[in-house]
């Protein structure tokens, strides 16, 4: 039998408002916390708006005025995505071959093994409801999950971002959106992306191709000759380091050499593209590129194993090709020397060349001269006795490749050694 209106207060029960509808517009009010109460009374005047401004007891205290037992609460609330990074302990530990470094992730996805990223959120609103949004690099849609422990098992090769999502109402909780931009989806009514992504790079083990960097070898040490990926050292006192480059790698995982025996069997493993092979004896051995993640001990526990071990294992690939090492002792060496007598002066031209080899120096105090042609791998592929009338040699028989042009003296043996290409 009296009035009632319903009276808007903060949450210290200072008056906001004081209305006559049940339906309380909270359209201009900012993000806070309110309350609403039931008002019955009469004859207050101009129905309590002098009140507004001061407490709520000073109404109740009013004449023939009431307020309800209780009230209801409203939080009005701004959606506020706030912050994503990835848990580097969680998401390294549930797979070694992940690799977190601040908000990047890099994973290997080999063999379809990819364990979760975890990421955590801060800084959201609690009060609504939040996901997480994965998008490639381009920001466009993939997927969006109620779970922070993203899942890539079935992706491919690539980048995505995961981003934070604080919403309400949006229907089917945003499937809609997936496959569009994200742009779209923050735009939404009540919805608001994180500030920051999350970086996840998804790689597969590449080791590419291996190379004898001919120049710096051959420079480090003139007992060692280059043809192709195939080297020829000698290691009687000692061998300069073949160094080898690499090339066609996946460049955000780990990367070492592995030197092999001709059957493939490992005999090391290393870090460096200076290959050592000091303490090696006479043989063939081949380098190959080992990409990987997550092998324990870089690989150690496999040496002395077959290298189809080592690339079975999860995240690890082993170069397509590999590079010769034909290590010589002894007498063998020989066809390595450059080191001239001090009285040889020979000149050797066309260089490259594609059939006829011309000499000249100053031979004519030496008696019973010949020519001895060596491949790199120590084989004699040719010998011609020359003189004054005759300072020429025919390689028109011969492959393309690397020779080497030993000058030899039938008394005083080998007087020097030059190299040549022959090049059709």
């Amino acid at each position: 039998n009296l009035s009632y209106r319903y009276v808007i207060t903060d949450d210290q029960n200072n008056i906001l408002n004081i209305t006559n509808s049940n339906a309380i517009d909270l359209t201009v009010a900012g993000p806070g916390v309110c309350r609403i109460w039931g008002w019955s009374y009469r004859g207050v005047a101009d129905n309590g708006a002098g009140f507004i401004g001061g407490p709520l007891a000073d109404l109740e205290a009013a004449n023939c005025s009431d307020i309800s037992d209780n009230f209801a609460t409203v939080i009005r609330v701004a959606p506020e995505a706030g912050t994503v990074s990835i848990d580097a302990d969680a998401s390294m530990a549930a797979n070694g071959s992940t690799l977190v470094n601040g908000d990047t992730a890099t994973i290997c996805i080999d063999n379809g093994v990819a364990a979760p990223i975890i990421v955590v959120r801060s800084g959201e609103e609690s009060n609504l409801s939040y996901r997480y949004v994965i998008t490639d690099d381009q920001n466009n849609i993939l997927n969006i999950t109620n779970s922070n422990a993203i899942d890539l098992t079935v992706a491919g090769p690539g980048v995505c971002r995961i981003w934070g999502w604080s919403y309400r109402g949006g229907v089917d909780n945003g499937a809609g959106f997936i496959g569009g931009p994200l742009a779209d989806l923050e735009a939404a009514n009540c919805s608001d992306i994180s500030d920051n992504f999350a970086t996840v790079i998804r790689v597969i083990p590449e080791a590419g191709t291996v190379s004898i960097d001919a120049d710096v070898s051959m420079a480090a040490n003139s007992f060692t000759s280059i043809e192709g990926d195939t080297a020829t050292i000698c290691v009687d006192s000692g061998a300069a380091p073949i160094t080898v480059v690499r090339s066609g790698e996946e460049s955000n995982l780990s990367y070492r050499y592995v030197i092999t025996d001709d059957q493939n069997n490992i005999l090391n493993i290393t870090n460096s593209n200076a290959i050592d092979l000091t303490g090696a004896g006479a043989g063939v051995c081949r380098i190959w590129g080992w990409s990987y993640r997550g092998v324990a001990d870089n690989g150690a526990g496999f040496i002395g194993g077959p290298l189809a071990d080592l690339e079975a294992a999860n995240c690890s690939d082993i170069s397509d090709n590999f590079a010769t090492v034909v290590r010589l002792t002894g007498e063998d060496c020989g066809v390595l020397s450059t080191n001239d007598f001090e009285d040889v002066s020979l000149n050797i031209y066309p260089n490259p060349v594609s059939n006829v080899l011309n000499l000249s120096g100053n031979l004519s105090s030496f008696n019973d001269l010949t020519v001895e042609i060596y491949n790199v791998r120590g084989a004699k592929v040719a010998s011609q006795k020359i003189d004054q009338n005759n300072m020429s040699v025919n390689l028109q028989d011969l492959s393309d490749g690397l020779y080497l042009i030993n000058l030899i003296d039938g008394e005083r043996g080998l007087l020097t050694t030059k190299k040549v290409l022959k090049r059709q």
